[in-house]
């Protein structure tokens, strides 16, 4: 099963940071909605993003203007180390913000937007010190128990995470981005009881949100509820049946209650809808392997680790199932491909997944179920 994505640039997943200022990032005109990545192949830039950066650039004109007559005003001068904030020049908004906090040290905004921005610079540390200041200045304020439970988050310091996702909830009731990220931290310290208390009562705002769906799907799975699982992976292919991630989570419930036949179904549909995706030939592996087809199982892990190279427990699964058929050579170097990975890949990175969401996945103690 898949696991609630961690992205620090989305405002809905885990980490996410935002403040006033996003209200007037959004564009008054009507455009249709083109992925990012198409103007990246035709090797043109993204007119929304252009649109974004030109509006940026005259406000920071007009209050570097206002400021040359009023240098002393500092609101101006955070709203200035925010659009720099909002620029990506995380150093001209620090900058600006101490400049700031060192005329007025009770100046809360200032806090909380210097603590944002050394977040957004991966200066996790001090972005703790500011934003537990702004906290001590402003404890009514949700957006700042927000960005600071992102970066305990960040830290995998999850009961705080967790507590000031509470906060943010108690401040403010209707925050459903605050209840799915509080979920997310219950998750993380695998207090799946507690994510699916949070993920219904989000649910209650938003029926047909399919990443929370999903999300409270997986809490079911990790509690051993398959039945309620399997409901909320068929609700989530019914909301959008283009979803792969929802078919590999609906193939690995199957497979959970040994139902082969829909399990393998599922995964198929899920390599259908996008054949450069790893996962579902990972996830059948597996489930081959359980079956004692190990020669199948062969097949889909090395499909799985030449779509995706860094893909390390497909690299394991498929080091046993060489074992156990006797090709020792093609075994080591497999085990080797990923002793590397793993060497490679930081506390919680992508290769550093253990995958055991199906019969036969790779569990903590690197074996397989048909080696067990």
């Amino acid at each position: 099963m898949s696991e609630v994505d961690v992205d620090v640039n989305e405002e809905f997943d885990v980490g996410g940071f935002r403040d006033k200022q996003d209200e007037k990032k959004q564009s008054g005109y009507i455009t249709m909605k083109i992925s990012p990545e198409i103007f990246e192949e035709l090797g043109v830039r993204d007119p929304e993003q252009i649109k974004l950066e030109t509006a940026i650039m005259k406000k920071t004109r007009q209050l570097k203007k206002e400021l040359r007559t009023d240098p002393d005003n500092l609101d101006k001068q955070i709203e200035l180390a925010t659009l720099y904030l909002d620029g990506g020049n995380y150093e001209d908004s620090i900058k600006a913000l101490r400049h700031v906090i060192n005329r007025d040290p009770k100046k809360s905004l200032a806090y909380k937007v210097i603590g944002t921005a050394y977040a957004l610079s991966d200066q996790e540390d001090e972005a703790l010190r500011e934003l537990n200041r702004a906290a001590e200045l402003a404890p009514d304020d949700p957006e700042i128990h927000f960005n600071l439970g992102g970066v305990y988050l960040l830290q995998d310091l999850y009961e705080s995470a967790t507590r000031e996702f509470e906060t943010v909830v108690k401040l403010d009731p209707t925050d459903t981005t605050g209840y799915a990220n509080l979920a997310a931290a219950f998750g993380l310290q695998k207090m799946h009881w507690e994510e699916i208390r949070v993920l219904k009562k989000v649910l209650m705002f938003e029926p047909e949100n399919k990443e929370l769906r999903a999300a409270l799907g997986n809490a079911y799975y990790n509690e051993g509820m398959f039945d309620e699982a399997l409901t909320c992976a068929l609700c989530v292919v019914e909301l959008d049946d283009k979803d792969t991630e929802a078919y590999c989570n609906l193939g690995s419930i199957y497979a959970a209650q040994e139902m082969v036949e829909d399990a393998i179904t599922s995964f198929k549909k899920a390599s259908d809808l996008d054949p450069e995706y790893s996962m579902p030939h990972t996830n059948l592996g597996s489930l081959y392997g359980s079956l004692g087809r190990i020669e199948s199982a062969i097949k889909e892990f090395k499909k799985a680790t030449s779509l995706n190279p860094n893909d390390a427990q497909a690299w394991l699964a498929l080091h046993h199932s060489y074992k156990e058929i006797g090709r020792l050579d093609d075994s080591s170097k497999a085990y080797s491909k990923y002793n590397d990975l793993i060497s490679e890949t930081p506390k919680g990175g992508e290769g550093a997944k253990e995958f055991s969401g199906v019969p036969g996945g790779v569990s903590p103690d690197a074996q397989t179920s048909a080696n067990e």
